[in-house]
């Protein structure tokens, strides 16, 4: 199983903070319980108290169940920081389980309530990683309300699955780049101006996607220093993917 990355540890940590008394759900105030490091199950019951050592042995757990998952059901390359920032959104939203009977379901990275893969797992699939990014500030309501720390949440996930756009961690070997001949006929030079439009294309119409994602983020952060915070982190790790983007799409072209 692929390792879970350091930056996703940390920041589960960060935003799940350190219990060691359980505590009840923010959004429902009651179950589920949760102790440690955002840590809940059947185990967890009011009253429950533990170690920091054993919250750390909880949350090396929950994190390499929610990596196998990701592991499993996304079947396009990752990144390392794609992956980690995937672990920690499948650590705090769930598998998801589809309605049935008198059981009303819940919506999940894998599945939704309606029996459909969620619009973020489809996205990944088909390799629309602008698009996806797209997806996390569409996860911020608890109990049916918008909660200030999924919102703080979603950002940092964002913030690190775009962090990181050098080449993806595949799943099979790759065949060896075709040898590029020495000389280039007049027509393939002169094409040269139609491949560089259509590199702009490609990454402003990326930049578009992008840019839904992180506006719809900046919108709900909270005013202050913390909201400056995220919303630079933000700037530069889209600066940033968008230029290794156009890098990669002039070579490619």
């Amino acid at each position: 199983m692929r390792a879970v990355p350091q930056s996703c540890i940390e920041l589960v940590k960060a935003a799940e903070g350190l219990r060691l008394t359980a505590y009840p759900d923010p959004a429902s105030g009651g179950a589920p319980w949760t102790i440690g490091f955002g840590h809940t199950g059947a185990d967890v019951h009011p009253g429950l108290t533990i170690t920091q050592a054993r919250a750390e042995e909880l949350l090396a757990a929950d994190l390499a169940e929610a990596a196998e998952l990701v592991d499993r059901v996304v079947t396009a390359p990752l990144t390392d920081a794609q992956f980690g920032a995937l672990v920690s959104f499948v650590f705090n939203v769930g598998a998801g389980r589809k309605a049935k009977g008198k059981d009303t379901g819940k919506d999940g990275f894998v599945t939704l309530k309606t029996g459909k893969p969620s619009t973020l797992l489809v996205k990944l699939n088909a390799g629309d990683h602008a698009g996806a990014s797209a997806e996390f500030s569409k996860w911020t309501r608890g109990d049916g309300k918008v909660m200030a720390g999924l919102v703080k949440r979603r950002a940092a996930e964002v913030a690190l699955f775009l962090s990181d756009t050098d080449t993806p961690v595949t799943r099979s070997p790759e065949p060896a780049p075709a040898m590029k001949p020495m000389t280039q006929s007049v027509a393939v030079q002169s094409g040269g101006g139609a491949l560089g439009l259509a590199t702009v294309a490609v990454v402003i119409d990326q930049a578009r996607d992008v840019s839904e994602s992180v506006r719809g983020l900046l919108e709900a952060l909270p005013s202050g220093a913390l909201g400056w915070g995220v919303a630079a982190l933000l700037g530069v790790a889209v600066v940033v993917m968008l230029v290794r983007r156009w890098d990669d799409q002039r070579k490619a072209a």
